[in-house]
């Protein structure tokens, strides 16, 4: 299962920014325009703007004539000339970073956060984490703390977006692997049986 990842600056030129306004379509620029704050606005045209690009090289056509349709709890998938196109993609932003997972037969969930102290990690991982995660972050080292908690926490945030239930799903019922490489290891049975790809960063 061949998955491609995309990690995009978000802070361009006024000149640049024009050129991603005009690739999106109607729905997209109402959207933008809903943004209170300016900078919010302008990155999510940039977001938008740039996956079109991205998702044009696979599809082989103009951005701008990309379609998109929502399945349920808003998971968008592309949609060329009224049929749903078997590409799979995933879009994620943090401060001025996109991320962009494109792929084949799978569906697919990123996540990118950056490192923020005004984060409730605490509360975060009490929300979030499986009891075993939150002993095994409880006893690491102060330094190491940081790394394992945007880890664990962008892992579980790819795989809701991968399986696609929205915030009907418990993530602490999740429990990913806390050494080695990154998995699931325990998780709902229905969950299980869906093909998926999930990555984060």
């Amino acid at each position: 299962m061949a998955i491609d990842l995309w990690l995009e600056e978000l802070d361009v030129t006024d000149e640049q920014y024009q050129h991603y306004w005009s690739l999106l379509d109607r729905n997209e620029q109402d959207k933008a325009l809903r943004f209170v704050q300016t900078m919010h606005s302008r990155r999510y045209v940039v977001s938008h703007g740039k996956l079109r690009l991205i998702l044009a090289e696979y599809l082989g056509i103009f951005p701008e004539k990309i379609g998109y349709a929502e399945q349920a709890f808003g998971k968008p998938v592309i949609v060329i000339d009224g049929l749903e196109h078997g590409i799979k993609f995933n879009l994620a932003h943090s401060d001025n970073k996109m991320l962009v997972a494109v792929g084949l037969d799978a569906n697919i969930g990123v996540d990118i956060e950056v490192w923020n102290d005004r984060v409730d990690a605490v509360s975060v991982a009490n929300i979030c984490f499986a009891e075993s995660e939150q002993c095994f972050w409880s006893g690491l080292p102060e330094s190491w703390k940081d790394e394992f908690f945007y880890r664990l926490w962008t892992r579980k945030e790819s795989f809701v977006k991968a399986v696609g239930v929205g915030l009907g799903l418990d993530v602490s019922t999740v429990v990913s692997s806390m050494v080695g490489a990154a998995s699931f290891c325990l998780c709902r049975r229905d969950m299980v049986l869906r093909k998926i790809g999930c990555w984060s960063i």
